[in-house]
């Protein structure tokens, strides 16, 4: 069990971690974060099967993180291309170019906190960590198939706003 669990935590817990600073939370917090939901794993993993290990533990994560924000009365904020943003303005001659990147992002942003929480959960984590149907789907505990279904509707109704906004 105990090399399963390493194992696990290995594979995994970069993948929360970035994904919690992806919607906002602080370094130290999201290290915090991923650390209580492996304790709190260990403490209750005799009640969990080992393959829905990884979303009992993302569960307890994005729990962990919603409960931060509401002690610190704080809303989650999305971040898009951070690092790779600033190397870009900072490398840019055009300031043109950065503006528009600048007003691009603030955009995308805009569209994606106006869809359901699940579809913008589901193409960040698609998109933005690069991760398969079917790691998503280990990470949400959720069938394949449903991951396919839902990003697609996360796609079209992303699709839809965009037009909306832009029209």
């Amino acid at each position: 069990m105990d090399s399963q669990l390493l194992e696990l935590y290995h594979k995994q817990a970069k993948m929360i971690y970035f994904y919690l600073k992806k919607n906002g939370c602080s370094h130290e917090d999201a290290e915090d974060i991923v650390q209580e939901s492996y304790m709190k794993y260990i403490t209750y993993s005799s009640g969990v099967s080992s393959d829905k290990a990884l979303s009992y533990i993302f569960s307890i994560s994005m729990n962990e993180f919603k409960k931060i924000l509401k002690k610190k009365g704080k809303e989650q904020v999305v971040s898009i291309n951070d690092d790779r943003f600033w190397n870009n303005f900072e490398n840019d001659d055009d300031t043109e170019s950065s503006v528009l990147r600048i007003e691009m992002n603030h955009e995308i942003l805009h569209t994606l906190n106006q869809l359901q929480e699940v579809y913008k959960q589901l193409l960040l984590i698609k998109y933005e960590l690069e991760l398969s149907y079917k790691e998503i789907g280990l990470l949400l505990g959720m069938k394949e198939e449903t991951i396919r279904t839902y990003l697609f509707r996360a796609r079209k109704e992303f699709q839809m706003k965009w037009r909306n906004l832009h029209e």
